[in-house]
């Protein structure tokens, strides 16, 4: 996961219908129905927890780790449970095997000061973390649910009102790291997760605050970056903004604005020349896309704009108000799915599980199965760095003008969280190894032997020819 992929199990009970909220989605042509009896109901999941390796730590901090949740070009990131409250964690550490070196270590401080700064409503919270430490560590709030990435490729697009609704969400984001002076630089749908009560940004790995680094190389994905930072350019807060655009044209296409040529540097010739193909883009989404996507930065919308924009697109949807439509039902199964992955997780690894263990535990609701999602978002108590960039996250007034994406009422209807079940037995080790390891061993053993005496005997047949030969030239 997520991607990624860091942030807390969100539990999945109740529809999560508010004010403006009691419209069912409209179904997509070719969605599939989410209220189904059976196993196609709910899709396979594109990122499931992996079993730790032998190299991998068990502890990193207060934190136990158990299990592999994703690695890339610099980390690979653990699903942890925090030992003493149960919690589930993402705990990111760096790749690098033995003593990390000091650039590693210096980049590595900086993400984490990076995620630290930018607290709010849609960044995962870093719960600790550990730069200095042997092996560095930072450790966020696990998030169960499916990146835009993985909606668009397994659920195809999105209709114009949840694209417009997305972009506002992450406009939103953009103007809370923006003022903190925190450039994201690989914005892309792959490090936008969408849990059922609102988008969570992730992935600061190459951000840079423009008060910590003068950093200038040109980092991220290139379909997704902008034109200036394909030239070599510095990144600003406008290539933020053109990366969301590229990001909203994948989701109401399928595809980023830059067709794929399959040759990087054709594409990045591509990208930075602004050589960009909208004729996919839904109407409505047209303005708002071709403004983010804009060559000169200057003339790209800032976030407060750039969230006014995805007002007036929602309306040319047909949704104007608090009466927005849900997410297509391909994509609210899949973000159930995650759900339910979460209180799996919880019941088997965190504080569910401790409870079931404990003499007289009654039930076994874990962390991600107790009130439902939106009302448990409703009750965060915003961060001043939030309430400073949405008014209505203080709580005196309302959050938004319009509701988060609806999941259907029949996707979430609750589940009887499964039983912890008994734990399998650890196998039996001997000089270090298991049975499994030692019949390898015997295995390989054995091959080389056999290679063995197939070059022995190789060489006696060449050594007979060589004798025959000097008998025949001798005589």
């Amino acid at each position: 996961m997520r991607r990624h992929r860091p942030g807390g199990p969100r539990g999945a009970a109740g529809t999560g219908a508010g004010p403006g909220r009691g419209r069912m989605p409209r179904h997509d042509a070719g969605a599939v129905p989410l209220h189904r009896k059976g196993a196609d109901a709910v899709p396979d999941l594109g990122v499931t927890p992996g079993p730790l390796h032998r190299a991998d730590p068990r502890h990193l901090g207060p934190y136990r780790l158990v299990a592999r949740l994703s690695a890339g070009g610099m980390g690979r990131v653990y699903l942890a449970v925090e030992t003493s409250t149960g919690e589930l964690a993402a705990v990111k550490t760096l790749l690098a095997e033995g003593e990390a070196d000091d650039a590693d270590r210096a980049r590595f401080a900086r993400e984490v000061g990076v995620a630290r700064r930018v607290a709010g409503p849609h960044t995962v919270r870093v719960r600790a973390a550990d730069p200095a430490a042997p092996r560095p560590w930072l450790a966020t709030d696990y998030v169960s649910a499916p990146s835009l990435g993985e909606l668009t490729v397994r659920g195809g697009p999105a209709d114009s009102a949840t694209v417009a609704r997305l972009a506002a969400d992450c406009a939103a984001a953009l103007q809370a790291l923006h003022a903190v002076g925190v450039v994201h630089r690989d914005l892309k749908p792959q490090n936008v997760l969408l849990p059922a009560d609102g988008i969570q940004v992730i992935d600061f790995g190459i951000s840079h605050a423009t008060d910590l680094t003068r950093t200038r190389l040109t980092l991220g994905t290139l379909a997704y970056i902008a034109p200036e930072q394909a030239r070599g350019e510095p990144a600003t807060p406008a290539c933020d903004v053109y990366a969301l655009g590229a990001t909203l044209c994948t989701l109401a296409t399928g595809r980023p604005p830059c067709p794929d040529t399959g040759d990087p540097v054709r594409l990045l010739a591509l990208v930075a020349r602004g050589a960009v193909d909208l004729g996919a883009v839904p109407e409505p989404l047209l303005g708002l896309v071709r403004a983010c996507l804009a060559l000169d930065p200057a003339a790209r919308p800032d976030p407060v704009a750039l969230r006014a924009l995805a007002e007036e697109a929602g309306a040319a949807a047909g949704t104007a108000g608090s009466s927005w439509s849900g997410m297509p039902d391909r994509w609210a199964g899949i973000v159930l799915a995650y759900q339910r992955q979460g209180r799996e997780l919880t019941e088997r690894y965190g504080a569910g599980a401790t409870r079931a263990a404990a003499p007289g535990a009654g039930g076994s609701a874990g962390v991600g199965a107790g009130p439902p999602v939106r009302e448990k978002a409703a009750a965060r108590e915003p961060t001043p760095e939030a309430a400073a960039v949405d008014p209505g996250a203080a709580g005196d007034g309302p959050r938004a003008p319009h509701p988060q994406p609806d999941v259907p009422a029949a996707a979430l209807t609750p589940e009887p969280a499964p039983g912890p079940g008994p734990r399998p037995r650890a196998p039996r080790r001997f000089a270090g190894l298991t049975p499994r390891g030692w019949r390898a061993a015997g295995s390989l053993v054995g091959n080389c032997a056999g290679l063995s005496f197939l070059v022995l005997g190789l060489l006696a047949v060449l050594a007979t020819i060589i004798a025959i030969v000097v008998a025949l030239a001798a005589g």
